[in-house]
């Protein structure tokens, strides 16, 4: 069956905006450039979840520093490095959170108790809603990377709610994003 006739999909004639080399090279985000955010959660330096995080892409840098492209979008971007069997704090977002495994199978766990689990492949998707409890593990024998995407423009730290058992753990004591955890 033929989709309904919208006119917005016509294309037309058209020439490009201009854009600088020095604006382009803004909003390039090289992976072996980039430097990893040791603030993005206080659970970092904990082994049990213990992962690198890279921002590629966070408007005016609200995700983490330093992110090489800091255009407005509608978005974050980031990739994350977790070794077999590690899960970040239990934790819910205000808006979606997509994921798309890169080099290894993840496990995604949801809900209050992680009851219920589904698991990505290489390249599949998982898109989370909006304030569902979510962690996640490499399910692979190598570290493994994660892309994420916090769909959100503004501070994607912001309105989080964290199970009580990390909560007590990571969060109590007035954590501010950013800021490199202490021993």
């Amino acid at each position: 069956m033929p989709l309904p006739f919208d006119a917005r999909h016509l294309r037309r004639p058209g020439h490009s905006i201009p854009v600088t080399p020095a604006d382009m090279a803004g909003r390039v985000a090289q992976f072996a450039d980039l430097q990893p955010d040791k603030g993005a959660f206080p659970d970092l330096k904990d082994s049990r979840h213990a992962r690198t995080v890279w921002y590629l892409l966070s408007p005016d840098g609200l995700a983490g520093e330093p992110s090489p492209i800091r255009a407005p979008h509608g978005f974050h971007m980031a990739v994350m490095r977790m070794p077999k069997g590690m899960r970040p704090s239990t934790h819910a977002h205000p808006y979606n959170e997509v994921f798309m495994p890169l080099d290894a199978r993840f496990r995604f766990y949801y809900g209050d108790d992680e009851a219920h689990s589904v698991e990505v492949a290489r390249y599949g998707v998982i898109s989370v809603p909006a304030g569902v409890m979510r962690t996640f593990e490499n399910l692979d024998e190598h570290d493994a990377h994660v892309l994420v995407i916090f769909d959100t423009p503004g501070d994607p730290h912001t309105q989080m709610l964290i199970s009580p058992r990390d909560y007590e753990s990571f969060y109590k004591d007035d954590w501010v994003p950013g800021v490199e955890a202490t021993d």
